[in-house]
């Protein structure tokens, strides 16, 4: 029996000891020590992540004199505007009437990241790195707390700092591009002007999206995040994607591609980087790819230009694996900057082709790859200017001397023979009005390059009084390949015969 009622003893004591800890004075008052402000970092655009050490477990977090939030973690989000502010943060407590106990609020907070859609929800992206928590503002009177009961311990240090929101919150990257590899990676470029840290991908198939992060300065992302100056390209190798939970995209299938600059957030007290938490730029407008075989990848045409009279040269470039693709070359018309249709010009089986027989004008070029019985995708468009020699209006001079006209001009490289047209004039009312002509013998002169004369003689007689209106026109001409004609400008002088 007395075992018995010993053991029973010896449980109570326990349980007493378990149940109901006895804290020291100096214990029970240690949550009133002043708190030390360890971080002050951007967590997005006027939001401050304030952070520090503490004892209490309640605090109340003041901006330029005002109250800016109560939680029960040694963290907050705060609002601010550019500009200097002062902000300091006061331990809390409550003791309640009845016992004279200290009263503690516990929240489970423990589920927040940079992930949370409660996060999102209080306007905070997804800048916090996994794990980190973020305290969240409590309302104590809602816990039926009078604010008139509550006790504070000793506030922090005041910390000062100028805030003026970082650029990289403001920008909205672009996706410029995307090609295929023939490994059936998707790589991706956009520009970054804002040295980013970090590069997160969303790739959406209809209603599904994932993400994927790229670390250029980690051993796996390093080779699969290149950039130049600020151009970047990401490649969406499978393997990365899919030991990172992200969708892998599949050939022939239509997705959207957008992106997010990420930089770590600077620690205002000290200026040094904060390893925990990133800053995120809007994310860029979706940008539509299906994914296709390699060899359809659009050429890049690296030269387009005159080489000759009549001729335009193009050159590109194209990576087809030794596949052993042909390419078709098409003519695009254009008004005033915008397309009316195309024209099939030839097809070539290197990476040159030479376009002749082309009047004087701008011309305008894509190169399309081809595959067996299938095209890739057009190259940009390419456009050269052609000024021919041959095509320049006839200098012509007309010397009459009684019913003969001697009729001179030069002749350039390239035409065949002129065509010369004699019109005489017509109607009574000549002196009075403009002269009226109509066409009374046409021929042709063969071309030899160089000054050229054509004695022409007039079988019409001369009115004795008025005399003989003639009108010579003279356009030059030459052949294609194809046996049709090109004409140049036509010159034409009237003179009058006596």
């Amino acid at each position: 029996m007395k075992k018995t009622l010993f053991s029973l003893i010896l449980v109570l004591v326990l349980s007493a000891v378990c149940f109901f800890p006895v804290f020291s004075a100096d214990e029970e008052e240690a949550w009133k020590e002043k708190p030390v402000i360890t971080e002050i970092c951007e967590l997005s655009k006027n939001k401050l992540l304030v952070a520090w050490d503490g004892n209490a477990a309640i605090y109340q977090v003041f901006v330029d004199g005002k109250k800016a939030a109560t939680v029960n973690f040694n963290n907050t989000v705060v609002d601010v505007k550019n500009g200097s502010h002062q902000i300091a943060v006061v331990p809390v407590d409550y003791r309640s009437k009845e016992g004279d106990k200290n009263f503690s609020v516990n929240l489970d907070v423990s589920g927040l990241s940079g992930s949370s859609g409660v996060l999102s929800k209080i306007g905070i992206p997804g800048g916090i790195l996994p794990d980190f928590k973020v305290g969240l503002d409590i309302d104590l009177s809602a816990l039926g707390i009078d604010p008139k009961d509550m006790i504070l311990g000793t506030p922090s240090d005041t910390a000062r700092i100028n805030y003026t929101a970082r650029p990289i919150t403001n920008a909205v990257p672009e996706i410029t591009g995307a090609v295929n590899d023939f490994d059936g990676r998707v790589s991706l470029t956009f520009l970054d002007k804002y040295d980013a840290d970090f590069y997160r991908i969303f790739i959406r198939d209809g209603k599904d999206v994932t993400y994927v992060d790229f670390d250029p300065s980690s051993e796996d992302a390093a080779p699969l995040a290149v950039k130049e100056n600020s151009r970047v390209t990401i490649t969406l190798d499978p393997q990365y994607l899919q030991e990172n939970e992200c969708m892998v995209p599949e050939l022939d299938r239509k997705y959207q591609f957008s992106v997010k600059l990420q930089k770590y957030a600077v620690n205002f007290l000290d200026g040094k980087r904060a390893a925990d938490l990133v800053l995120d730029s809007k994310e860029s407008k979706a940008f539509e790819y299906i994914p296709h075989a390699a060899w359809k990848n659009a050429p890049e045409i690296t030269f387009a230009s005159r080489t000759a009279d009549g001729q335009v040269t193009l050159r590109w470039e194209h990576d087809d694996n030794g596949l052993g693709c042909e390419y078709k070359i098409t003519r695009i018309d254009t008004f005033l900057g915008v397309k009316k249709g195309s024209e099939p010009v030839g097809i070539a089986s290197g990476k040159e082709f030479v376009i002749g027989d082309l009047m004087d004008g701008s011309y305008t070029f894509t190169v399309t790859p081809l595959y067996g019985k299938e095209e890739g995708f057009p190259s940009e468009p390419a456009s050269a200017e052609v000024k021919n020699s041959w095509s320049a209006v006839p200098s012509l001079t007309c010397v009459p001397e009684g019913n003969t006209v001697t009729l001179k001009w030069t002749a350039p490289e390239g035409v065949e023979y002129y065509h010369i047209t004699v019109s005489a004039g017509t109607g009574s009312l000549l002196k009075y009005i403009r002269l009226d002509y109509e066409k009374y013998e046409e021929f042709d002169v063969p071309a030899e390059p160089g000054p050229m004369t054509h004695t022409y003689t007039c079988p019409l007689s001369a009115d004795p009084e008025n005399g003989l209106d003639l009108k010579f026109e003279i356009y030059a001409v030459r052949r294609t390949a194809s046996g049709s004609e090109q004409h140049s400008p036509t010159a034409s002088q009237s003179i009058k015969l006596k």
